[in-house]
């Protein structure tokens, strides 16, 4: 049993810390996680192992504050309580939570969820892998990470290149939360002039909603011949069918 100290009657009660107690939400969860706290500026910023956890526990300074998790940083960059994704990367697999926790008392408990934070596109042209080969993707939009406080998007320039992988069909990225419609998909052929669709518009017009708590994959097929897009939601009963169109 872990004990947490507490102030005497001599002491002044208002200079007594408060205890704070961080606990993984899924008990099957593992790894490595960041642990940020944050009020006008960081209170603490920690790499711990989940599993260990149970809880993990530091006295603060009295008051509100936020305390945020985030599991899955690779390429990204974290600046303040900011990620950023690099020009040239997709999106890390980031799970991550945020609580606003009371912390005016003696003790404070929080049980941190860590939800997903980026989607999966799978994008399928409709040719066979030794076709694909002869094709190129780009992927552009007007966001380039998250907030690690509200999970907010964080507005950047964001472009990658995906390549499907030897034998395979499908093109797959993965994207950050989107602040607005600006995503782009440029597809180009070895033999032809590249041609450019506004995904996050289709995307948008299908009634995803970015700012649900964990995001669904995307599945887009691209019909270059007869100039439709097909796309899907991972657990959606229905998709939607849209005219392909340049931009």
């Amino acid at each position: 049993m872990l004990t947490v100290p507490a102030c005497t009657v001599k002491e002044e009660r208002r200079d007594c810390p408060c205890y704070l107690q961080v606990a993984f939400s899924d008990p099957g969860e593992t790894g490595d996680a960041l642990l940020l706290g944050w009020r006008e500026s960081a209170l603490f910023r920690e790499t711990v192992r989940i599993e260990e956890c149970r809880p993990w526990t530091r006295a603060v300074e009295k008051g509100m504050l936020t305390v945020s998790a985030c599991k899955g940083i690779r390429e990204s960059i974290l600046e303040t309580h900011r990620v950023g994704i690099p020009a040239g990367h997709e999106a890390d697999s980031l799970y991550a939570g945020s609580e606003v926790v009371d912390a005016t008392g003696e003790l404070a408990r929080v049980e941190m969820p860590l939800r997903k934070q980026f989607a999966t596109v799978y994008l399928d042209i409709r040719k066979t892998a030794t076709a694909l080969r002869e094709y190129s993707f780009l992927v552009e939009g007007n966001t380039s990470g998250f907030d690690l406080l509200d999970h907010a998007p964080v507005p950047g320039l964001f472009r990658c290149m995906p390549k499907a992988r030897d034998g395979e069909s499908i093109v797959t990225f993965r994207l950050p939360r989107q602040g607005d419609d600006s995503l782009t998909v440029t597809v180009h052929s070895g033999n032809g002039l590249p041609a450019t669709f506004p995904l996050g518009k289709y995307i948008i017009a299908l009634g995803y909603n970015w700012k649900t708590a964990e995001l669904q994959d995307i599945y887009v097929a691209i019909d270059l011949v007869n100039g439709l897009v097909d796309l899907r939601v991972a657990d959606w009963e229905d998709g939607m069918e849209f005219p392909l169109v340049e931009i």
